[in-house]
């Protein structure tokens, strides 16, 4: 990724917090503080401009959640989080991004360089992160100094989603401008635009061959599959790759439920029905349980009324019979945040 020479916008200050046993960050006077041994963590944001931290825990073997921070990041709305490694970072329509160290539990500053609502945040490793605005523009950030390398400019409208090929080499973005760009983060240039439908979330599967854009009723899965809702909208998307059965896509929708389908022939094979309002967004993390020997495939799903649920994908390759699609209707766990929830990213735990 090339050098940009304009100066940064970048305030670096010392952390408001003091660091209670290691445990969590000490940030506002209201926050909730609960000592527990995570396994994993999951951060959410809301309208209300509250970050939640929840600790995933397990206890023989049934999944705890334990908060573990509960405090407003921002003046605004929070419209992305997203995890690279031990940072932690948070956009707002307060155009503002929040840093955080998570294995320290001590907030890093904020990046000032956007002129609009934060839209999108994605980090590639632990090297690198891009940012996307309603101001149409994506910045390219190195982590190690939070310089940002580069402006990407092109979009005409509100960037809403972007995500970093699997190599690190190239990004797509897509847009209110109903366009998908194809960007080389080696030059910090457009490498291809082309139109489409208004496309609200693009991801790019793990191997990086492929790539879906969701476009409301309609995921459009680079001409391999087209999977539609008739009565509802796709609102969130991800992609899981299982030894087997290949390339997954995981999606959340208006009607409620989070549905899992099989790319190779587009067949739906479980079908996740907890929540009570719409999903607003979802991810996924493997973790052992302490009475098993194997990883569990944990999917996280959030609703707009407040409510985390975590299932276990596990149920899935539990079904002999795949072409069928499994109904699931009781999460591992599930925590009530009372708050309009809007966006959730995971990570592993860091308990040394």
């Amino acid at each position: 990724m090339s050098h940009h020479q304009k100066k940064k916008k970048v305030t670096d200050k010392e952390s408001t917090s003091d660091i209670d046993n290691n445990l969590t960050f000490q940030i506002q006077e209201n926050l909730i503080i609960k000592e527990s041994v995570e396994d994993f963590l999951i951060v959410v944001g809301s309208y209300e401009r509250i970050l939640y931290g929840i600790n995933g825990c397990w206890c023989k073997p049934s999944l705890r959640f334990d908060p573990t921070f509960i405090f407003p990041a921002h003046i605004g709305c929070i419209k992305a989080v997203a995890i690279g490694s031990r940072y932690l970072a948070s956009g707002s329509t307060d155009e503002i991004i929040k840093l955080y160290d998570i294995k320290k539990r001590k907030e890093i500053g904020s990046l000032l360089q956007h002129d609009g609502s934060i839209t999108t945040i994605k980090f590639y490793n632990k090297t690198h992160m891009i940012s996307g605005s309603e101001d149409g523009t994506l910045c390219i950030w190195r982590t190690k100094d939070w310089e940002y390398l580069k402006i990407l400019k092109g979009h005409k409208g509100r960037v809403n989603s972007v995500d970093i090929h699997p190599s690190g080499k190239i990004a797509l973005s897509v847009s209110s401008d109903k366009t998908v760009r194809l960007w080389n983060l080696l030059t910090g240039r457009k490498a291809a635009a082309n139109k489409l439908g208004r496309g609200e979330m693009v991801i790019w599967n793990p191997s990086g061959d492929r790539y879906a854009i969701l476009m409301g009723q309609e995921i459009d899965g680079q001409v391999i599959q087209t999977f539609q809702l008739k009565n509802s909208r796709y609102l969130c998307m991800r992609y899981f790759a299982h030894d087997t059965l290949g390339d997954l896509l995981i999606t959340g929708s208006e009607d409620k439920t989070v549905r899992v389908y099989n790319v190779k022939n587009g067949d739906c094979i479980a079908t996740y029905m907890g929540h009570k309002s719409r999903i607003k967004d979802i991810s996924i993390i493997c973790s052992i349980p302490p009475t098993y020997s194997t990883p569990f495939s944990l999917l996280t799903s959030i609703s707009s009324d407040g409510v985390i649920n975590v299932w276990s994908l596990n149920d899935i390759w539990s079904n002999k019979e795949q072409t069928q699609n499994v109904i699931i209707t009781t999460p591992l766990a599930s925590y009530d945040t009372k708050s309009r929830l809007t966006c959730v990213a995971l990570s592993q735990a860091f308990n040394d």
